[in-house]
């Protein structure tokens, strides 16, 4: 019942990403490679303008923290040194136009997925009409990478209000396997 209302919006994100290519199957030349240092302001500018369509959708939980650009951009330059992390980015004539990063972690001894796991808390490209696109390149290389390292699965965030991304998720035969509920504990919030 509720997935089916929401592959019905799934046609329609996709439509609106056709009219806005003017309904012309537009060629990207996309390289999909390491993230570098250099790449991380970039990387942090698209988190940032993610952060401020997720703050209008729930103010209290994704508020914008006052220095997040800069902590923002310390994370990242930390995680391009873990081994356990795999921060890829796309490409297009010398411009950032998205990027991956995905955790590989073990999950909770009660579970057996068979390997680890490879969450994906920070997933952006430029503009929605690029998921379909840039996005599909990004996950399948970044699962590519993943499976060597003895990744069986692979778990995204994604905000509940973020049509075009989870309708892109769910183009990947991806599902939902949990979700939170977050409310304020006053009684004002």
């Amino acid at each position: 019942m509720g997935g089916s209302g929401c592959f019905a919006g799934c046609k329609t994100h996709l439509l609106v990403w056709r009219s806005e290519m003017h309904g012309k199957p537009t060629e990207l030349n996309v390289t999909i490679r390491s993230a570098q240092r250099s790449d991380i302001p970039t990387m942090v500018a698209l988190s940032h303008a993610k952060r401020l369509s997720y703050e209008k959708a729930h103010p209290q939980f994704w508020r914008h923290a006052t220095d997040a650009n800069k902590a923002q951009s310390r994370w990242f330059e930390t995680l391009i040194t873990q081994e356990d992390h795999l921060l890829l980015v796309a490409e297009s004539h010398g411009q950032v136009v998205g990027f991956v990063i995905g955790r590989l972690m073990k999950v909770p001894e009660v579970y057996d997925p068979g390997g680890l796991t490879l969450m994906v808390d920070d997933f952006c490209v430029e503009d929605l009409y690029l998921w379909p696109s840039i996005g599909n390149r990004l996950v399948d290389e970044l699962k590519a990478q993943a499976k060597i390292k003895g990744a069986t699965q692979i778990l995204v965030v994604c905000g509940a209000h973020d049509q075009p991304k989870r309708c892109f998720l769910k183009r990947l035969g991806l599902s939902v396997a949990s979700e939170w509920y977050v409310g304020g504990l006053n009684e004002s919030e």
